[in-house]
């Protein structure tokens, strides 16, 4: 025979605790309306980094005839690979007027043998090696010499211990009508089969410390890297 003590018990714990778990099931609901969601609003909160590229050409022409160069076969560049712009919404372009290498540009004139075909910038989030995807090197980013000195390419920007940019960036350029017949001979080709242009390729990673202008080096052609942090408000 149950005890009708400990029945009278039972049914005013449950009396208590239905209101409760209605009470936590209220409040479980608030908190997941409140809590942020990821993805976006993580990305634009990660720390940015600014990163500028200034590509030039040589206009020495010693470095047509110094070394002997192969016919590339052509860059082929990662299918992750994205161009500035809508496609592009963890990477924003920056403004030719907050380009932080003006001054750097502004003294490569053709005078001291240089001759800038591109200068651009962008800023993204840290991304770490695996999450990070090159942005497109091509007519669009380039500013000058679109039909003698054509560049294309990719460039992607990572950090881990510390930051990295890994570059592939090909320039095909007009062979100097006074070279032709030089390089054709330099090459080993005949002068009649010489084609109009030449490619010549850069394909390097380095590790950049922010703050740092750092210089890739080829006889015909280099390519600036500068890398900065972006100030959170």
């Amino acid at each position: 025979m149950n005890n009708p003590r400990t029945i009278q018990t039972t049914t005013q714990a449950e009396y208590i605790l239905k209101p409760l778990s209605y009470l936590v099931i209220i409040l479980l609901a608030a908190i997941l309306l409140v809590t942020p969601k990821t993805g976006h609003s993580q990305t634009t909160a990660s720390p940015q980094v600014h990163v500028e590229i200034i590509i030039f050409q040589s206009l020495a022409q010693r470095g047509w005839t110094e070394e002997y160069w192969p016919s590339p076969s052509g860059l082929v560049l990662s299918e992750q690979a994205q161009r500035l712009g809508e496609t592009t919404p963890w990477a924003k372009l920056v403004a030719a007027e907050n380009l932080e290498l003006a001054e750097v540009r502004s003294r490569m004139t053709t005078d001291r043998g240089y001759d800038v075909l591109a200068h651009f910038a962008w800023q993204q989030p840290a991304f770490n090696r695996n999450n990070a995807q090159p942005i497109i090197i091509d007519s669009q980013l380039q500013k000058r010499r679109h039909e003698t000195s054509p560049i294309y390419g990719q460039v992607r920007a990572y950090q881990e211990r510390f930051n990295h940019v890994e570059i592939k960036v090909e320039l095909d350029r007009r062979i100097p009508a006074n070279l032709r017949e030089r390089f054709a001979e330099h090459q080993g080709i005949e002068l009649a089969w010489l084609p109009e242009s030449w490619k010549f390729v850069i394909d390097e990673s380095r590790r950049v410390r922010p703050g740092e202008l750092h210089y890739i080096d080829h006889p015909l052609f280099g390519v600036l890297i500068h890398v900065s942090r972006v100030s959170q408000p």
